[in-house]
């Protein structure tokens, strides 16, 4: 059982769950019925419940966590002491309401529906989940802002994932993205089985049993199950797109998984208790703002099984080529080390006001750097470990006040009048908070990028907040002149690179009167830091040592993950490319792939009983139609065949048929195997701050070698890498920076990507 892999992540799901929202119409049998029955979920229309998710963050190029405030405000400059110094990067929870729509539902042949519908002729009824973000729920503004609504369409008879359509809000306007899976007599599903859709939408093989037990599945691999108690079930699967374990909680009367835990993603189903904790008071209860059209969008889905087969035209042909689209390809830039901080200090050798106090910034950075590389190679309970934290968080505090003092300073000097913008110039006349007796002076044009757009704010007015909390935040959290060597920016440039267009002239920004230039340096630096924590789907997990799987982005997953981003979307995705605790995230826009089948003539002589269509098992001896219908009815309805001797099972099939078929028949996968060279280009973040690409951006090119085995017909499987020092280490793809920003969060508060845009211009955003 592979449960005992993820038993301390189960205590974690199982500690918040509270009493159940059972919801009306939603159950399952009794549970001293449930033994031996298949694990299913029962919906009503107009059933509804909630879910909340935390997910991974981004690949950070840095293992500290950043600084909470009291109340989220700097301005008070005290510090949460609970926050941890080091450790994973994870959301806040998002609360996701579920309602069902639609049940029972039949298409016709021409509803755009139909094709996920219909199996051997008959059409299977269809439910349909819709899946939002309630704002009296949530208090993140930027999914607030995004407003996505995910509609799930299931087969109802297994739960089968058959499509996912999600529509959300990108600058101002509605766009919509749709996934889809035709493929569905397999007891496992790429589409049930992959974190693709923004809300929780992760289903258990429909060969998952309420028994203690482990079934193998058509493609090799097990779904294991085990009893908790008198009515609920863990069952423990693969994630078929990006590797890695799925444990899901499954409890008797509840409409959804009670949690779900994966690499990236941790869900769990909310009481009603929970939700009345939750909602804020006074808020207003989100309305259905109707249906959107989500047959339409089906139309121009994506087809997930098609993208992640290894089609016979390619294998004849010795491989493909695939790039991202034009006007889709990341583009180069830099990736602003964490020692150099010169987003705040400047680059080229500048002088800015924040230079001001970087003497007395250093001594505290660099001993809050040396305590937390001691407290990365500690563990909580560890001797000494507590007195460490506590000795940091002191350093951590001296360095807020500091912050806090100067920034504040800063703004009450042009508050007052005593620091103006005049002739190309930033000026302080003397005296004040932060001029001293002789003042300064500081050409406008060569500030560094954040106090640039820290001033800018200032000027268009924002009194929200201290907007030269902006260059504050950043030194308190993405500066550390004695930290890692590797440590930088460029999760965010990925991001960036990937989901904006390209800076290539400077632009003009008017302050009171005052033409002060905004580099392509400038510009990019600033989209960098704005992209820090986009939304993404993340595959795999870092390597952080020897207890974790170093090759835990699997080949297959690598192989499928290009084959749908790449080549079937024509869009990039980020690749940390070094198999090793460090990281180097680099965006991925194009893959050359050489592939040689070297396939056991002789492994293809069997006929699969699990995975064979109806023309085959038709032509076995003694077989024909009728029990070969019979035979993929037992497989979907109950479970993939086991053994050969499980056919007596089937109505019809008797000892002598069995014995008749024992040569020719098995229940073990039929592999094809292949050699694989994948050449990947990926955009390099090692030019200068002022490089602008010309033609296709500057890239570099990484070969990674595998064996990879697919099915029959070349639905890709496993694979094995050549070398295990030499291979991407997870992956992620961003779909989505949202304009606003809140404490808390490992990107910027004071870099609201909106506000950010207005002052550079919104026309960076690809569509």
């Amino acid at each position: 059982m592979r449960s005992t892999f993820l038993t301390g992540l189960s205590l974690l799901g199982a500690s918040s769950l509270g009493a159940l929202l059972l919801g009306t119409g939603c159950g399952t049998a009794p549970a001293d019925e449930l033994e031996g029955q298949s694990v299913r979920l029962d919906w009503a229309v107009g059933d509804a419940w909630h879910v909340a998710a935390s997910y991974r963050m981004t690949g950070n190029m840095t293992e500290e966590l950043p600084a909470r405030f009291v109340d989220g405000d700097m301005e008070t400059g005290l510090l949460d002491t609970s926050a941890d110094v080091v450790g994973e990067h994870w959301s806040d929870d998002v609360i996701w309401t579920y309602q069902v729509v639609d049940t029972g539902l039949k298409p016709k042949p021409d509803d755009e529906l139909f094709p996920y519908a219909e199996r051997r002729g008959e059409v299977v009824p269809l439910t349909v989940i819709r899946a939002s973000v309630d704002p009296s729920l949530n208090s993140d503004e930027a999914i607030i802002e995004t407003d996505p609504v995910i509609y799930l369409v299931f087969q109802e008879d297994r739960d089968r994932l058959a499509a996912i359509i999600e529509f959300r809000t990108v600058d101002g306007e509605r766009v919509e993205t749709a996934t889809s899976s035709t493929r569905l007599t397999r007891s496992w599903s790429v589409l049930s089985q992959s974190g693709l859709s923004m809300a929780p939408a992760y289903m258990a093989p429909s060969a998952a049993r309420w028994e203690d037990g482990s079934t193998r599945l058509e493609h090799g691999r097990t779904v294991d199950t085990e009893r908790v108690g008198s009515d609920e079930l863990d069952v423990i699967y693969d994630d078929e797109l990006g590797g890695g374990l799925i444990i899901s909680r499954y409890e008797a009367g509840a409409p959804w998984p009670t949690w779900t835990v994966t690499d990236n993603v941790d869900a769990r189903l909310l009481s009603e208790r929970d939700i009345d904790a939750l909602r804020v008071p006074g808020a207003k209860v989100a309305v259905d703002n109707g249906d959107f059209d989500y047959r339409g969008a089906l139309t121009a889905s994506v087809d997930i099984d098609a993208a992640l087969t290894l089609e016979q035209a390619d294998i004849d042909a010795g491989g493909y080529e695939a790039s991202a689209r034009e006007g889709y390809r990341p583009w180069a830039g830099n990736w602003w080390p964490l020692k150099k901080g010169e987003l705040v200090w400047g680059y080229d050798g500048r002088e800015t006001y924040s230079k001001q106090i970087k003497d007395q910034v250093d001594p505290l950075k660099e001993a809050m750097d040396a305590l937390s590389a001691e407290l990365r190679d500690m563990k909580q309970g560890d001797a000494g470990y507590d007195d460490k934290v506590a000795e940091y968080q002191d350093k951590q505090q001296q360095l807020v006040d500091i912050l806090v003092t100067f920034y504040n300073g800063l703004r009450a000097d042009l508050d007052s009048g005593l620091v103006t913008l005049q002739d190309g110039d930033l000026v302080h006349a003397g005296g004040g908070e932060v001029g001293g007796e002789a003042g300064w002076t500081y050409a406008l044009d060569r500030l560094s990028p954040m106090d640039k757009l820290a001033l800018a704010f200032y000027v268009d007015g924002s009194t929200s907040n201290n907007p030269f909390f902006l260059p504050a935040w950043e030194i308190l959290n993405s500066y550390n002149p004695d930290g890692e060597g590797w440590w930088g920016h460029c999760n965010g440039w990925s991001a960036a690179a990937i989901l904006s267009n390209e800076p290539t002239e400077p632009i003009d920004v008017d302050m009171r009167g005052q033409t002060v230039e905004f580099t392509t340096a400038d510009m990019k630096g600033l989209l960098t830091e704005s992209h820090y924590s986009t939304y993404s789907h993340f595959y795999g997990e870092r390597y952080n040592g020897e207890e974790q799987d170093i090759a835990d982005l699997t080949p297959a997953a690598f192989q499928r993950l290009v084959g749908f981003y790449i080549r079937e979307q024509g869009v990039g995705l980020v690749f940390d490319t070094t198999a090793s605790e460090q990281v180097w995230n680099f965006p991925a826009w194009s893959v050359d792939l050489s592939v040689e089948e070297t396939t056991d003539p002789a492994a293809l002589d069997l006929v699969n009983i699990n995975t064979a269509d109806l023309e085959t098992l038709d032509a076995l001896p003694g077989i024909g139609e009728t029990l070969a219908g019979r035979i993929m009815s037992y497989r979907e309805q109950v479970h993939p065949f086991q053994t050969i001797d499980e056919l007596d099972e089937v109505q019809g099939i008797g000892p002598n048929t069995i014995d008749g078929l024992r040569d020719q028949v098995t229940v073990d996968p039929v592999f094809r195997t292949f050699e694989v060279d994948a050449r990947v280009t990926l955009t390099t973040d090692g030019v200068a701050v002022t490089h602008v690409d010309s033609g296709d951006p500057d890239s570099f090119t990484e070969s990674w070698g595998y064996t990879l085995k697919t099915d029959e017909a070349g639905q890709i499987i496993e694979g094995t890498w050549d070398r295990e020092d030499h291979h991407p280490d997870f992956a992620w793809v961003p779909y989505s920076n949202p304009h606003s920003s809140q404490s808390g969060g490992s990107e910027n508060p004071y870099l609201p990507y909106g506000e950010l845009l207005d002052v550079i211009g919104a026309d960076f955003e690809r569509k």
